[in-house]
């Protein structure tokens, strides 16, 4: 299953690895996929449970890495807040920032990375007026792939898909293409089924987007021979990706303090990408027609009890209870 070491996330285990453990003995997972967002509470994390690392993520990334300084001045309210988003104020802050993840992964021994390939400013998260496309994504992170991470690395480094600009699997052609450019050895495809479904308003049930996914992925042919591993969750967010947000938007740019202009965005794209169980059993047909090394339950929570119930729901879904 996938979880943070952000207080918040570990509150839920009493802020101990050992309650974890236990946890993921009860529910018969093999380890956590773990986002890694400060230093905290990484000295006791038992290391063979830790299978997969989840790099960062910057959403907002395609223009400060083309180092437009007045664009991302403007987009984050001057250079304190490029600063504060990116950790410096110069493009090679992504690629410092990328190898040091890199080195978190060796040193932890994980298995496998996890790699947006993606691009969204705040604004067309809410219009979808994108004024860059899948090629400018998909080119800009061939580039700086290829120069933050040592290439024959045994740590496999799996390219995940969303719906905004970027790595959508919707075109395989693109796909190939950008794998083929990726100098990495040891590469591959992580599958976020909530992702899929999102290019996909018109989906109302799970039964529907199970039958949309198993599509896409025949569509795929060979290519998904490179699907690695799988983020099972679930996302039908037609009705409200649809809508009008030009209000929503509005009030955003009326919010002088960034912090608050980036909670509202987060509650934003939390009503499109919702990560609750996918508990449809024909999500047991995706994995078979995958037959991925790797599952992960990428589930959003808010308590232990509701963890409990989703990866309940998530097991029994897929045939193992």
């Amino acid at each position: 299953m996938n979880i943070s070491n952000y207080s918040g996330d570990l509150e839920k285990f009493q802020k101990d690895w050992k309650n974890v453990e236990c946890f993921l003995e009860k529910h018969q997972l093999d380890g956590v996929e773990l986002i890694c967002y400060n230093e905290e509470y990484l000295e006791t994390l038992p290391r063979h449970i830790l299978k997969g690392l989840h790099l960062k993520y910057f959403p907002t990334w395609l223009e400060f890495y083309k180092n437009n300084h007045e664009k991302v001045c403007e987009m984050f309210g001057g250079i304190e807040g490029v600063r504060q988003y990116y950790g410096g104020i110069h493009p090679e802050t992504l690629k410092e920032a990328f190898r040091n993840e890199y080195q978190r992964a060796q040193e932890f021994g994980v298995e496998y990375m996890v790699y947006h390939v993606s691009h969204v400013t705040t604004e067309h998260s809410f219009t979808r007026a994108f004024d860059y496309t899948d090629d400018d994504v998909l080119d800009a992170t061939v580039e700086l792939v290829n120069q933050a991470f040592d290439r024959n690395s045994d740590v496999m480094l799996l390219f995940e898909n969303l719906w905004w600009p970027g790595l959508t699997l919707l075109d395989k052609e693109k796909a190939q293409r950008f794998l083929a450019r990726i100098n990495y050895k040891n590469k591959g495809i992580m599958l976020d089924l909530s992702h899929l479904m999102i290019t996909n308003p018109k989906l109302k049930t799970a039964g529907e987007a199970a039958e949309y996914i198993i599509e896409t992925i025949e569509k795929l042919g060979s290519l998904k021979e490179w699907i690695k591993g799988i983020h099972v969750n679930l996302s039908l967010p037609g009705d409200y990706l649809t809508a009008d947000h030009q209000s929503e938007y509005a009030e955003i740019l009326k919010t002088e303090d960034q912090f608050e202009r980036y909670i509202k965005t987060v509650g934003h794209i939390k009503k499109i990408d919702w990560h609750v169980p996918f508990d449809h059993p024909l999500v047991k047909n995706i994995i078979d027609l995958i037959e991925p090394e790797y599952v992960v339950f990428e589930l959003q929570t808010q308590n232990l009890q509701q963890l409990d119930d989703y990866i309940n729901i998530q097991n029994k879904a897929i045939g193992r209870l």
